[in-house]
C-alpha cells in the first residue's frame, strides 16, 4: 500500500439544535457536500447529532438513547455510501450516565474510534461522566486522535495523543457566548498545533457568538482555513502529512522528551 502524503479534509461549521431528526438532516447535507468536493476526511462539532445539555438547560432522558442510536446508525450507513470518513459529536448512554463523545465512522460505515471528552467544564459535570483514555485510530497509514472542545485549554491531551505518534488531531466544539474568548481559543488550537508538529482540524456550531471559529491549522499553528463568525459553512484544506515527519518540533520531542509523559 502505498504512503498517504495528502489527506483532504473538512470542518462542518453548523446550526446545532436539541432537535435530533433536524441535526441529524443537516448532518447527512453535509456529508453529501462534502463527498461531492472530494474530501476524505469531516469533521463535525461537538455534540452536533444531540444538541449540547448545557446549552439547552435540560438533560436528555434514558429512553431518548434509542432514538440516538438509530440516527447514529444513519450517519454510519450514509458514510458507507459516500465512502466518507466522519467524525461526528454526539451525547450517548453507557451504563448510567451519559456521556459527551467523539465518534469517527470509516468509509464502510464501521465505527473507527470513539472519544469521550476527558476535561469537563463546571456545566459538563452536570450531565455527563468523564472519559479516561486518548485513543487514536488509523486512517490508511495516518496516525488520528480526537479532542473536544474544553480539551483544548490543556496541553496534556495533545501529548497523550504525539506520543501514540498522531500525525492530525481532531477537535469537535460547542462553544458560544463570550467572544472575548475567539482570540484566546485561537491561539490555543495554533499553540497545540505547533508545540506537537501536527495538524488540528477544529469544527464548531455556527453561532450566534461563537467563541471560536471552525479552523484548520498547520504544524507550524499557520492558519490553512478558518470560517466566517455566526455563519454556516464548510471550510477545507488538503493536508500535506509529509510536513508533520519534517516538523522540527516533533522531532525534537521523539529524539529528547519521548518516555517523559510515563515517567
Amino acid at each position: 500500500m502505498s504512503e498517504t502524503t495528502k489527506l483532504r479534509v473538512a470542518a462542518v461549521q453548523m446550526a446545532v439544535s436539541e432537535q435530533i431528526g433536524q441535526n441529524l438532516e443537516g448532518i447527512l447535507r453535509a456529508m453529501a457536500h462534502c463527498a461531492e468536493d472530494r474530501v476524505q476526511l469531516a469533521v463535525f462539532p461537538e455534540t452536533a447529532l444531540t444538541g449540547y445539555s448545557p446549552s439547552i438547560g435540560h438533560g436528555r432522558q434514558a429512553k431518548e438513547w434509542p432514538e440516538i442510536q438509530a440516527a447514529l446508525q444513519r450517519i454510519a450507513e450514509e458514510a458507507a455510501q459516500l465512502g466518507l470518513w466522519v467524525a461526528v459529536g454526539t451525547e450517548t448512554w453507557e451504563g448510567e450516565h451519559w456521556l459527551n463523545r467523539l465518534i469517527v465512522y470509516e468509509p464502510d460505515g464501521q465505527e473507527a474510534a470513539h472519544y469521550d471528552k476527558v476535561h469537563l467544564t463546571n456545566a459538563d459535570t452536570n450531565y455527563y461522566k468523564p472519559g479516561s483514555r486518548y485513543p487514536v485510530f488509523r486512517l490508511g497509514d495516518v496516525i488520528v486522535g480526537l479532542q473536544i472542545c474544553y480539551d483544548a485549554r490543556f496541553p496534556e491531551g495533545y501529548r497523550a495523543l504525539l506520543h501514540q505518534g498522531a500525525q492530525v488531531i481532531l477537535q469537535g466544539f460547542y462553544g458560544l457566548g463570550d467572544t472575548w474568548k475567539v482570540p484566546v481559543l485561537g491561539a490555543h488550537l495554533r499553540a497545540r498545533a505547533a508545540e506537537n508538529g501536527c495538524f488540528v482540524v477544529a469544527a464548531n456550531v455556527s453561532g450566534p457568538l461563537q467563541i471560536v471559529v471552525s479552523q484548520i491549522v498547520d504544524p507550524l499553528g499557520l492558519l490553512l482555513a478558518q470560517a466566517n463568525q455566526d455563519r454556516e459553512e464548510i471550510i477545507t484544506a488538503e493536508l500535506d502529512l509529509r510536513r508533520v515527519q519534517e516538523s522540527e518540533i516533533r522531532r525534537d520531542y521523539f529524539t529528547r522528551f519521548e518516555g517523559r509523559l510515563s515517567r
